[in-house]
């Protein structure tokens, strides 16, 4: 009795290991499809954050240029404020003279 209950064991356990083995590819090519998609998922967050730094500095470029722009406009403004009252005063010096 103990020896047909073995030799029933070990078919049970012999078909099961069929059945696995037949649904092994499925089995492999779903975990792969799986760790493909996160990949990929992955690979898009990245993406999507390295899209938001390089805007980022972008903007900061974009900011300096800005203000150095803004800066050099006042330095002008500054340059024709002097070279008007230099003309006025070179004007009221030779109205003087005349």
């Amino acid at each position: 009795m103990a020896d047909g209950l073995k030799m029933v064991l070990a078919m049970a356990v012999f078909f099961g290991l069929m059945y696995l083995y037949a649904l092994a590819p499925d089995i492999i090519e779903k975990w792969k499809a799986k760790k493909l998609q996160k990949g990929k998922l992955q690979k898009e967050e990245n993406r999507k954050i390295e899209k938001l730094e390089l805007q980022k500095k972008r903007d900061q470029v974009s900011q300096v240029i800005d203000d150095r722009r803004e800066k050099i406009r006042e330095h002008l403004k500054w340059l024709e404020d002097i070279n008007e009252k230099i003309k006025k005063r070179a004007n009221a010096q030779h109205e003087n003279l005349l």
